[in-house]
């Protein structure tokens, strides 16, 4: 179905573009119309074709419903009300722990992070004569 959509994309902007180009030289109209159906059509199956190919050849996978996952990944187990709300009582307890370790520590974080205060700030000042 992307395919066909892509293809149709593709297609209706070339028909535009030839559209355009033959009203700024002044062609008639039978002629542009002509030329658009043409570059339409031209337009539309080369972009099939080349979404084609690449499908084919397994460099794109368009068909995002065949996709699967992984066999070796578990299923989540299915969560009811009851479970979901002691899973998530747990997880924010455990946050907050998480939080207020870092509060207490922060000389300790990873990567050298110092978080800022007052007194490590740079106050700016005002040029004088101003």
């Amino acid at each position: 179905m992307f395919k066909m959509k892509a293809s149709l994309i593709f297609a209706v902007i070339a028909a535009l573009a030839v559209a355009l180009a033959g009203f700024m030289k002044d062609v008639r109209f039978v002629t542009i119309a002509l030329r658009s159906v043409a570059g339409f059509l031209t337009a539309g199956v080369a972009a099939y074709l080349v979404l084609f190919l690449l499908e084919a050849k397994k460099i794109v996978n368009f068909n995002v419903d065949e996709v699967s996952l992984p066999e070796n990944e578990a299923a989540e187990p299915e969560m009811t009300e009851e479970t979901s709300g002691a899973e998530t009582a747990a997880e924010e307890d455990g946050r907050q722990e998480g939080e207020e370790a870092q509060e207490i520590q922060p000389e300790e974080a990873e990567g050298g992070f110092q978080p800022l205060n007052a007194q490590s700030l740079k106050h700016m000042e005002t040029p004088p004569g101003s």
